[in-house]
Formats: C-alpha cells, structure tokens, sequence
C-alpha cells in the first residue's frame, strides 16, 4: 500500500533518488508555480533537471521503441531505425509449442535469431495489439525492455535487448530477442469468463457503491472515517446460511458498509448486509469465514482498523452477534487462521502494518525505517482460541514477538518441513519476510516458534504482499510463492552506479533495493526442509504491482497454476495491460 511516482520504490525516489517519471506524465507542471517547500520535489520530476540521465534517455529510447513498434505492426516504413539496422524477427519468430491443452497454446523462441536480417511483421488475423513498453535498464547506447501485446486472442511476451546510434535523435542500431512468448487462447474455449454484472446486478449497493469510483468518495467522505485512497481491502467467502453455496463478504472503506451477500441457486447474489449485522462502517481491511466455536457452521472475523471483531454465527443462517473485539496493537491488513496447538479451536493471527500509537492514521503513506529493512511498524498479533468466545493474547509466549514490527501484510500457515506442526510464513511490506519455525510444545508449554528465515535463505527482501503454499512440481513438498511488486523504473535506476553512491556506497543496501524490484518470488522446497530460488528459470517474477497470488489448478490438469491479482489507483485509460 504505496503512493508511487516510478512504481515499487516510490518513498525512495522522492527522499534518494529524485522523482523520475516523464514530464508527459504530468501536464501542466511548466505552467504552475510553486511554494519554495514544494518547488524543489516538482522540479525532480523532470530527470534531465534532476540529473538523471540514465532516465532522461529511458524517456527518449522508450518514445522511438513505441513509434517503432506501431510502424511495425501497420507495417509501414519507419524513421527510427539507422541504415544498417538490424535486427531479429520480432514479432513472428520461429517458435515450438510448450505448453497445449483445449483452450490455451504456448509458444516460445526455439532457434537464436539475434542477427537475422530484419523483416516486418508477418500478417495475422485481426492484428489489433494493445501494447505495452517498460525499460528496465538504459546505458549510453544500450537498453532492455519488456515488450507484451495484447489482442483478444493472442499475447505475445518479448524481451528486447537494444544498442542505439549516438545521433539526435537516437536511432536503433539492432534489435535482439533475450525471449518470445506467444500465448494463444482458442476461440471455442474461454478459461474465465467475467460475470460480475450478471451476479452483482439486481443490488442497490453494487450500483450505488461498488462500482463508484475512489475518487467519488474520497469527495464525499471525509478522510477521518478511514477514506484511504490506497487502502487494501479484503473478502471473505464460506456458506454462512447452510444451503450449500458459498456466500461472499466485501470489507470496505472507511464511512461505507461492509457488504454480505448471499449466493442464489443461479449464481446471482443477494445483499443481505442489513439483516446479517454485518454492516459496519468503519475502516476494514479483511475478513475470514471459519468455524470458532466448533457448532458446524460459519462464524466470522473482522479486521477493523485497530481492532478484531470475532462475530457469532448464532442461527447458522447468516444473522451474526458480537462475541468478542479487542483493540490490537496495530492497524491490521490481513487475517490467517489454523490451530497451531492442535487442542481443536481454530487460532487467529493479525498481521499488523502502522502501529497503534501513531499520532494519525498513516495508511498507504507508512514511514518505514529504514525504507529496505524497517522493524517500526506494528505488532502482529496470535489469538489463542479458548473456546466459549474468549481468546487470548499469546504471541510472547509463543516466540512470535521476535522480528515482529516489520509492516506485515499476510501470512500463511503450512507444516513446510513435515514434522507434524504448523510453521507460520509471514510477508513483510519494507524488507525481510520471516518463516517461523515451530519447534513444538514442551513440559505443557505452548508451542514455541523460531523466525529461521535467514538461514533458509527465504526473507525474500521486497515488497511482500501476499505468501501462499503449494506443490507446484508434485513432488511431496510444499513449496513457496511469494508476491512483491515489479518496477522497470526501479530496475533502471538500482542497476546504475550514481545510485550506489547515493546510498554512501552501502553495497549491500543497494542489493537489497535492486531485490526490491525484481517481482515475485517462487521458492521450491528440496525435500530436506530448505528452498531453493526457482523464481528466474520458471519466469514467475514478473506479475506487476502484484497485491495477491494464489495456487490453483485453474484448467483442471493436476498441475498447480498461478494467479495473481495486480495494479494500482490510476487514471482512466492509461493503456496498462
């Protein structure tokens, strides 16, 4: 939860860096003036004013690459290219099917085509991309990219490596293909189909509420009922009326109700907030269906801004009561439950992200310090079920107060190393994510845990979002994914050796923040209890601003696939895939 100016590391390039996105981006700045407070950010904007100009060329090479490609695509003469230029075949090279079933065919670059003389695009039916162009290195002559198109039916995935003239303007000298990737969805057969509308319709509130934009409200709420224009919401999905269908809880923003609704028998849903007792309107961050009191059906959790509210299921029809709330020491983003002492009540742990004794609320704009490895947000919470709805505070007693203030957004709990007890991942928002280790119940004693991230080799320093477990290569072992985000801008500009010496020459700072924009992570356990980082080969790093992931076995194979969910606030009709 960030307010970016280039992406994953939006603090840093206003306090390190500079901002550095293109001035396109911000019309209107050159004729603005400013308070001498402001006037120094804004002038940063421009990075050829910021002395930046690894990105003032990554704005220019980024304008010819696109004027480049929409030439090639109308297949008409293009004034970007030098003389000699040279070139793969980039938008049909020679291929081999990797992946094929009903619906979906993959194909990716089998022969080395670097130097082969260049050649326009090869015609296709309904040749209509919606492009995207990212920069994730720029040098003197030289840059990288990443080049996705887009068509109902077709994507193609490229990675483009350049060398370009020294003229002015520059013009490109070669092209080379690092990879290419076509995915081809068939036209019978449609994997997901989108059928929000027809559920959600016949509900005033989806109207009236859901499909209202954030800026709508943030000019008709006021900010002091939690409005938080970057704010992380959550769902919750369990039958909580007993008919057999799952129902489906929204958590909303602060001065809005938060929304159940009911499952028909054909698939629409039905608002039944009001008659529920479930409509709270404060800040809600996220929400779990489980059964807390062992009755057979579903009760309920709410993380509420800097409380939890444990609601009652009392008729199993979907009329909830208040059981038990308690302030928690922190603004909580997220909820995950198991029961870690196998005495059969399902346990909650809160993932705190701002601490509790912040003077306002801080939101997406948190203060982490220091940015790549804080330890200053708030403190996650275990809440030990004791059954008959009382629940206790047992995170000192059970180790987890270690490493425990580093702004965590989710966890996941998994028996990760087989040994018969639930161990506890956790990712963190600002630097290294924790594996807790529980290492058993002795003499009576809770069961205790042990944060042994660094030694597996899995604290992932990034920005965590979101962890889930699953066995992708079907070998008996659980393994890890983990979703950060992804920044072309924050990769241009980690990779350059001004960067380095902003940081006072801190070499392993400056690792840790070229970590930071490298995407997700995909950690394959080895079968005697570690990981290894599988997460270049298997191509699962680059999901974007990726909120949330799961594994799910999407087109019914038996292999574990991956979705992740991704994006940010952001104008209408930005072109972003």
């Amino acid at each position: 939860m960030k307010i970016a100016v280039i992406g994953i590391l939006s603090v840093l390039t206003a306090t390190v860096w500079g901002q550095v996105t293109e001035t396109s981006q911000n019309p209107g700045l050159g004729h603005r003036q400013y308070e001498e407070s402001l006037a120094d950010a804004y002038e940063r904007i421009d990075p050829s004013k910021d002395g930046w100009e690894s990105e003032a060329r990554s704005s220019k090479y980024q304008g010819i690459l696109e004027i480049f490609l929409s030439d090639l695509l109308h297949q008409q003469e293009t004034g970007t290219i030098a003389p000699d230029f040279k070139s793969a075949q980039l938008l049909k090279p020679e291929t081999a099917v990797v992946f094929q079933n009903s619906g979906i065919t993959v194909r990716r670059i089998s022969v080395d085509a670097i130097d082969t003389p260049y050649s326009k695009l090869t015609p296709r039916p309904k040749p209509k991309f919606k492009t995207k162009i990212k920069m994730t290195s720029v040098g003197k002559a030289t840059s990288n990219s990443l080049v996705t198109l887009k068509s109902p039916l077709l994507q193609i995935n490229a990675h483009w490596s350049c060398t370009w003239t020294d003229t002015s303007p520059p013009k490109l000298k070669t092209i080379a293909l690092e990879y290419f990737e076509e995915v081809e969805q068939s036209g019978t057969s449609q994997l997901l189909s989108d059928v929000t509308a027809s559920a959600f319709e016949k509900n005033p509130s989806y109207h009236s509420q859901l499909l209202r934009s954030t800026d709508h409200w943030r000019s008709r709420i006021p900010r002091d009922f939690g409005l938080d224009s970057a704010a992380n919401h959550g769902l919750a999905l369990g039958d909580v009326n007993g008919d057999d269908l799952e129902d489906l809880y929204l958590c909303q923003q602060g001065g809005l109700p938060n929304l159940l609704f009911l499952q028909n028998p054909d698939g629409t849903l039905t608002d039944f907030s009001a008659e529920s007792q479930t409509n709270w309107l404060d800040y809600c961050a996220a929400a779990l269906f489980l059964d807390l009191d062992n009755d057979g059906d579903q009760d309920l959790v709410i993380s509420q801004d800097f409380k939890i509210l444990f609601m009652d299921n009392v008729d199993g029809k979907g009329h909830f009561e208040l059981a038990f709330g308690r302030s928690t020491k922190a603004q909580s983003f997220s909820l995950t439950s198991a029961d870690f002492d196998q005495d059969g009540f399902l346990d909650v742990y809160v993932c705190g992200y701002n601490p509790s004794k912040s003077a306002a609320r801080a939101g997406a704009l948190a203060e982490p310090v220091p940015f790549h490895d804080a330890n200053n947000g708030g403190q996650n919470i275990l809440w030990r079920n004791m059954g008959d709805w009382t629940f206790e505070d047992v995170t000192p007693q059970t180790g987890l107060d270690q490493d425990n203030t580093r702004f965590s957004f989710a966890a996941s709990w998994e028996d990760y190393d087989q040994d018969g007890d639930l161990d506890l991942y956790l990712a963190n928002d600002f630097g290294r994510n924790c594996l807790y280790q529980n290492q058993g119940a002795t003499n009576g004693k809770l069961p205790f845990f042990v944060n042994i991230a660094g030694p597996l080799g899995v604290e992932d320093s990034a920005a965590g979002m979101s962890t889930n477990w699953g066995d992708f290569n079907r070998d008996g072992w659980m393994d890890l994914y983990v979703s950060n985000m992804f920044s072309s801008a924050g990769s241009r500009i980690t990779g350059q050796n001004r960067f380095v010496q902003e940081l006072e020459r801190n070499a392993e700072a400056a690792g840790t923040f070229r970590r930071m924009a490298r995407g997700n992570t995909l950690f394959a356990a080895n079968g005697k209890g570690g990981f290894t980082d599988v997460s270049t080969q298997t191509k699962t790093t680059m999901a974007r601003w990726c909120w949330g992931s799961t594994f799910a076995d999407l087109n019914n194979d038996g292999w574990l696939d991956i979705l992740g969910a991704n994006g940010f606030i952001t104008a209408e009709d930005t072109g972003d895939l």
